[in-house]
């Protein structure tokens, strides 16, 4: 079985109700067999209780009392000696004072013995020579009184022969070792008891029927008695053993007695014996030799002496464990992080009963008036334990202090208190509360605490009638830093931004990442403070935020778009309102330009309403029908005559009409849903085109189609445009794809790559709004591009009055120093037709020619190749 293992449950066995109406019916026959004559009627009887206590006695060892074998095994022995005896003398055998009877009784007594000695052995405490000392003293004082009253005349008798004195005198001696074994067991008998008190009765009816034969010198029916009644209790001992065992599978624990003045007694009786076995002579006049008792009493003192002297050294072996344990238990009470102490009401630990805690008194120093609270509640509910996490001046830890008070309790006598050591669960604890509430990467409040701040700060707002202000900030550029340096470089970026921050705000603003490069600011009123205010601050940190960064050992900038709302002390604003129209500001503040800041205006809210419909609109919008193209011819500004047509996308909404391109296109490029929308643009696009050839133009016109920055980057978009060119059969030369530079210039490598890629499908490449953007002449000779496009705002800055704008004659200049074809869009009027004509652009599309055509005027148009005039342009 395991150290630790529950003992395995075994039941208790009682006694059989035929068992004990056997032992009743033998116990009477072996009292009533006193009252029989002399015969063999009484002689059966005799035979007939010994063979039963065998009987019984091998029923118990059957019914699971093992260790009952050598107690059975001696009062069977005992019997076949008293079969042997009996049978001899109904044979008319002579009587012999030895007989072959004797080697079995005899064996009876040393069986018996052997199963005192294992019961001894199992249930009393002490050494084997503590045990021997306590047997031995029993024996020697028993032997000796029998060596007084019968012994000494049996052995002395020259009459006998020597076997005959020999096996004579062995009856007694093995008697005292039976009753000294059985006095060794009787102080153990709380771990017997009823077990005890039968092997008792057994043992000294035994004793007493030998001596009284050894002493009478001849056999009586006094005697006969107590020989079965011993036998009887012997048997009866083994199923008390079985009846009483527990049903723990181990033995039950050996209780420490008291010892009782009969105990003492009878450990200093060996040494007065002899001198009273002198008197008891002396009074009677009879002559004793003294030899006998001098020898007695030099065993026992030599017995007694051996016991004392071991007593003495146990003694000191346990006051040296005992003072080891107290000095082990001071240096673990004052240093250890888990402590007791037993203290009275003010906390001062009990002299002589615990030496003073480090743990105690550092909880003391850091919170008198916590401990002593502890105290109090403990003296005021006595037995119950009163529990207090404390903080401890060690360290700045925390000790969990537990109070009970045991003042009642006469071995106590004071508030008992267990001290143990939590700092490291409060530091774990206020680490996760820590992550919980702040950004992992940037030590910044999270999106949870920022939210808790400004609704703290609303509700201070109706006390103090000074309006917060919250930031959103969105850095521009970001993307470009983490793709092009690796996210270890962003991942510093961001950390480097947000210790801008930090050191731009007053203390008692918040910073908070909102997740990915978003900000957010929450800039506490202060007396005195208006919106410029705010918008100060927010300029501030623009410009900080702007100025240049290191970065993985280069030189980075990055811009960054601020959208500002202040509380309206008379609204009912929450911090997820305000944060939702700090975003709408942000949201107009990157549209209009980025790299800005813009505060909230009530109209936003309305715009990102519609923003937030459209957005749940659009992926559903080509599926439906909801979506078209239509066709701005672009114009040979030379004859007249239709060169091409733009593509423009269109979207009528079932409900909200028609919605702009300029609204749900950057949508659609903020929910990956233009890349699917430009694929189905190209080949609508590419399947008209092919039409107006199929159908006799001629020349046939072309079509251009434009390519968002998501399209650009996607690595299926050559695959988008080969499918669409090979599905409609249009010649690549018709088709001309439309680039922003803002898309160009993102990933300048990239884009390199995805328009060598395109140009060898045979596509024509232009650039849209030229002028606009941040492209250089660097990167236009990069690109393999075949076409510029100028913006419509430079077109409109061509007066009536017939000058040409620099900046005009400059982008012409180089188209035709690069060997480009320029088409100039947004053409209005006559004169700005004539002045770019004249300084040499080829082409141009505007209201001056024609609006968007549907496909079905677009068709007619293409394949009539008439040529287009001035149109009417509406105030």
């Amino acid at each position: 079985m395991p150290p630790h293992a529950e003992p395995r449950a075994r039941p208790a066995v009682g006694l059989p109700t035929p068992c004990a109406a056997a032992f009743v019916a033998l116990a009477v026959l072996a009292v009533g067999r006193l009252l029989l004559p002399a015969g063999t009627v009484a002689e059966v009887s005799y035979l007939v209780v010994v063979l039963g206590a065998a009987v019984l006695a091998w029923c118990a060892v059957a019914r699971g009392w093992r260790a009952g074998t050598w107690t059975a095994a001696g009062v069977t022995l005992s019997a076949v000696g008293d079969v042997v005896w009996q049978l001899r003398a109904w044979s008319g055998a002579p009587v012999a004072d030895v007989s072959v009877a004797d080697v079995a009784y005899l064996a009876s007594y040393l069986a018996v013995g052997l199963g005192l000695r294992r019961v001894v052995g199992r249930v009393a405490e002490g050494s084997r020579f503590d045990r021997f000392v306590d047997t031995a003293a029993v024996f020697v004082v028993v032997v000796y009184l029998e060596w007084v009253l019968a012994l000494e005349a049996t052995v002395s008798d020259d009459a006998l022969s020597p076997l005959v004195r020999t096996v004579w005198a062995a009856y007694p001696v093995l008697d005292a070792w039976l009753l000294a074994l059985v006095v060794r067991l009787w102080f153990a008998r709380a771990g017997l008891r009823a077990e005890a008190a039968w092997i008792a009765v057994g043992a000294a009816t035994w004793f007493a029927a030998d001596l009284g034969y050894l002493v009478a010198a001849s056999s009586s029916a006094v005697f006969d008695t107590g020989w079965t009644i011993g036998s009887l209790a012997l048997a009866a001992s083994s199923w008390a053993a079985l009846a009483g065992r527990s049903t723990a599978a181990a033995p039950p624990a050996v209780r420490e007695l008291p010892v009782s003045g009969a105990q003492i007694g009878l450990a200093l009786f060996p040494l007065v014996l002899p001198g009273a076995v002198e008197v008891w002579a002396f009074a009677r006049g009879t002559d004793i030799d003294p030899a006998a008792g001098v020898l007695v009493t030099a065993v026992v003192v030599g017995l007694a002496f051996g016991r004392a002297t071991r007593l003495a050294r146990q003694q000191a072996q346990l006051r040296r464990v005992l003072e080891l344990r107290a000095r082990r238990a001071a240096a673990l009470a004052a240093d250890s992080a888990d402590a007791l102490v037993v203290v009275d009401a003010a906390g001062r630990p009990l002299p002589g009963e615990h030496p003073r805690s480090a743990v105690w008194d550092a909880v003391g120093e850091a919170d008198p008036a916590g401990r002593q609270d502890l105290l109090d509640r403990a003296a005021a509910q006595p037995g119950r334990v009163c529990v207090a996490e404390l903080p401890s001046s060690t360290d700045g830890g925390w000790v969990e202090v537990r109070a009970v008070d045991r003042t009642a309790h006469p071995d106590v006598q004071g508030l008992v208190v267990t001290m143990q050591d939590v700092s490291e669960r409060h530091r774990v604890q206020d680490e996760l509360a820590h992550q919980a509430f702040h950004d992992g990467l940037t030590g910044l409040a999270n999106r949870a605490l920022f939210d808790d701040r400004v609704a703290h700060a609303l509700t201070r707002t109706g006390r103090t009638g000074l309006d917060p202000a919250v930031l959103s900030l969105d850095l521009d550029g970001f993307k470009t830093v983490n793709d092009t340096l690796g996210h270890p470089a962003g991942d510093d970026l961001l950390r480097q931004v947000a210790g801008r921050l930090r050191d731009g705000v007053r203390p008692a603003d918040t910073v908070a990442r909102l997740g990915g490069d978003e900000f957010a600011v929450l800039l506490e009123p202060g007396p005195g403070d208006h919106v410029e205010d705010h918008l100060a601050v927010a300029e501030r940190l623009r410009a900080l935020l702007c100025a240049p960064y290191e970065v993985a050992g280069r030189v980075v900038r990055v811009g960054v778009s601020i959208g500002l709302v202040c509380a309206d002390l008379d609204g009912d604003g929450t911090a997820a309102s305000l944060l939702r129209d700090a975003d709408t500001a942000l949201y107009r503040a990157k549209a209009g330009g980025k790299g800005r800041v813009v505060s909230f205006e009530a109209d936003m809210r309305a715009e990102l309403l519609l923003r937030t419909r459209l957005a749940a609109d659009l992926p559903e919008a080509l599926a439906a029908g909801q979506l078209r193209l239509v066709y701005q011819p672009v114009v040979h500004l030379g004859s007249g005559a239709v060169e091409g047509f733009e593509a423009l996308l269109r979207w009528q909404h079932p409900l909200l009409g028609e919605v702009s391109p300029a609204v749900f296109v950057p949508i659609a490029e903020e929910d990956g849903s233009i890349e699917s929308i430009g694929r189905w643009a190209l080949r609508e696009a590419c399947g008209a085109a092919a039409s107006w050839r199929d159908d006799g133009a001629d020349p046939a016109p072309g079509v251009a189609v434009n390519v968002s920055v998501r399209q650009l980057r996607s690595p299926h978009l050559v695959d988008d445009v080969a499918a669409a060119l090979t599905d409609s059969g249009l010649d690549p030369a018709a088709l001309c794809l439309e680039l922003t530079e803002t898309a160009l210039v993102h990933d300048t490598e990239q884009a390199a790559r995805a328009l060598h890629r395109l140009r060898g499908l045979g596509v024509r490449l232009a650039v849209d709004d030229f002028g606009t953007g941040y492209s250089s002449l660097t990167h236009l000779r990069q690109f393999p591009v075949d076409v510029l496009k100028v913006d419509r705002s430079f077109v409109a800055t061509i007066g009536r009055d017939g000058a040409q704008p620099r900046i005009v004659e400059g982008l012409l200049e180089l188209a035709r120093v690069m060997g480009l074809s320029v088409v100039a869009e947004g053409v209005e009027t006559t004169e700005q037709r004539d002045l770019l004509r004249d300084e040499g652009c080829q082409s141009a599309q505007g209201w001056l020619f024609a609006r968007a055509l549907e496909r079905a005027a677009a068709d007619e148009l293409a394949i009539a190749g008439g040529v287009l005039g001035p149109v009417a342009v509406p105030s």
